[in-house]
């Protein structure tokens, strides 16, 4: 009976395994039309909702909006949307404009523009004097999230964010080692200011949406905020809404605000410059620059990541606010684009579901077909199963715990000896420290998989299901320790007993 106790959570998880896997899929086996493709992957990929544009050639060659915000209200191609860290390909357009019109060094200190820029002394690299431009556009200046905030909230606006690095001690020379930090490009944001005269947002504006007809992108958050709707979180693939936050000073590297036509009109003009009819952002072969890699030691270029060389180079950036998610890719070689802004925050999603609707799509675009990617949907109902009778029997076992104490002190009786009762009470011990070694070390883990700082806030912004499930799990456990631990002691023998 004992053996069929422990044995019915494994079934009941493996039951539910089973289903999900031969329960027939909505989705057929290829996709040959990309509308197919985006209305289908959205409920199978567990998205609320998200827009779409691809473009091939210079030309928009499909735009579309699919599902709902967190308001419930459907998303349409001109819906203003967070694009996340796609921001930051925005700022190096302008840097590439302002160095070819000659305002702009990318070579020369940053101090040039701000001459109070600094880190804070004892550091690798120094207190900043040699930091340029070019650094902070590879996201090379030396600076780490794991031992600067790199969120710092409480700034009011780029000048005070900017300020925020003279506390920041650099781990390592400029241009030596690539540490992604969002304040690199917030540095870079001001230091565009200065070199054109202009506030960020007006600078976009002239620089890069005026000239390509992006009416509805723009880089002042606090102007569009009440034009942006909310957002969702991820419970498990469950929509969770949530308003999202427009930080005055992030737009250059992540707060920017855009919508899928806009996008498309974008990525049309950088796969294919020479088609646009009227006064260009920029020449038509400066347009390349923007996907060759600044520094030997840094796969970033102007506010892309760059793979491979020639035919095969492709041009990316995304990433995850509160709220909103979005990825875009360029193959350059290709002349083809796709971008997807979701309207729904999920680290899964970010890490399975938008990287295959990105390459699907290119595949519909390169070969005419794209084959069915895993159903992420799926896997999050698994785990959602599998969390629930983890931390049901976790709750039995600490209810249990009393009757478990008993048994142990009732064989160590049995066979005369305090063997038994140890070798329980070593256990107990030892899950309590597991489980609390777990706790502390499943931030570093996460910020070495990454290569960025992640805390638990962080875990439970982007996860905030699959967070929960694993500190309730370490509760519980340490709980059902604890209380083991408390019964085999036994009862307290009086003062003077003998």
């Amino acid at each position: 009976m004992k053996f069929l106790k422990r044995l019915a959570p494994f079934a009941v998880i493996a039951l539910a395994a089973f289903l999900l896997v031969e329960l027939p899929d909505i989705g057929p086996e290829r996709y040959t039309d990309l509308a197919a493709f985006f209305r289908t992957e959205l409920g199978r990929q567990a998205y609320s909702g998200y827009a779409v544009a691809v473009v091939k050639d210079g030309s928009l060659l499909y735009v579309d909006a699919f599902g709902r915000d967190g308001a419930g209200d459907p998303l349409a191609v001109d819906t203003p949307l967070c694009i996340g860290a796609l921001s930051k390909s925005f700022a190096g357009f302008a840097a590439l404009s302002l160095a070819r019109e000659g305002k702009l060094d990318l070579d020369a200190p940053v101090r040039t523009y701000l001459p109070w820029f600094s880190f804070a002394a004892g550091g690798a690299g120094g207190e900043g004097a040699a930091v340029t431009p070019r650094h902070l556009l590879s996201h090379t200046s030396g600076i780490s999230d794991r031992d600067f905030d790199d969120v710092h909230p409480g700034a009011l606006d780029l000048d005070s964010a900017v300020r925020v690095l003279a506390t920041a001690i650099p781990r390592a020379a400029p241009g030596a080692e690539t540490r992604y930090l969002n304040t690199d490009y917030q540095a870079l944001g001001l230091v565009l200011e200065k070199a054109s005269g202009l506030p960020y947002d007006e600078l976009l504006a002239a620089k890069v949406f005026a000239p390509l007809g992006m009416s509805k992108s723009s880089a002042a958050p606090g102007k569009v905020a009440g034009a942006v709707p909310p957002g969702n979180g991820s419970f498990f693939g469950a929509p969770v809404p949530r308003r999202q936050a427009l930080l005055p000073f992030g737009a250059p590297s992540g707060y920017l605000v855009s919508t899928a036509e806009d996008l498309g009109r974008y990525l049309a003009f950088l796969v294919a410059p020479e088609k646009l009819k009227k006064k260009p952002p920029l020449p038509a072969k400066a347009v390349p620059v923007l996907f060759a890699p600044l520094l030997p030691s840094s796969p970033y270029a102007f506010g892309w990541r760059i793979e491979g060389e020639g035919p095969t180079l492709r041009a990316s950036h995304g990433g995850s606010l509160e709220a909103f998610s979005a990825e875009a890719v360029v193959w350059p070689a290709e002349r083809a684009a796709v971008v997807v802004v979701a309207a729904q925050n999920s680290l899964l999603q970010s890490m399975v579901s938008m990287p295959s609707l990105i390459e699907g799509a290119h595949s519909l675009i390169r070969e005419g077909s794209a084959a069915r990617p895993l159903p992420l949907q799926r896997l999050y109902i698994l785990l959602a199963v599998t969390a629930i009778v983890h931390l049901l029997v976790l709750a039995l076992q600490t209810g249990f715990a009393l009757g478990w104490a008993r048994d142990m002190r009732c064989r160590a009786e049995a066979q005369g000896g305090e063997t038994v009762v140890r070798l329980a009470r070593i256990r107990a011990v030892f899950g309590i420290v597991v489980r609390g070694a777990l706790f502390a070390a499943t931030p570093l883990a996460l910020t070495a998989v990454f290569g960025r700082k992640v805390t638990w806030a962080v875990v439970f912004q982007l996860e905030p299901g699959l967070a929960g499930w694993l500190v309730v799990a370490c509760f519980f456990g340490i709980m059902r320790n604890l209380t083991r631990l408390a019964w085999l002691r036994g009862p307290r023998q009086p003062t003077g007993a003998r």
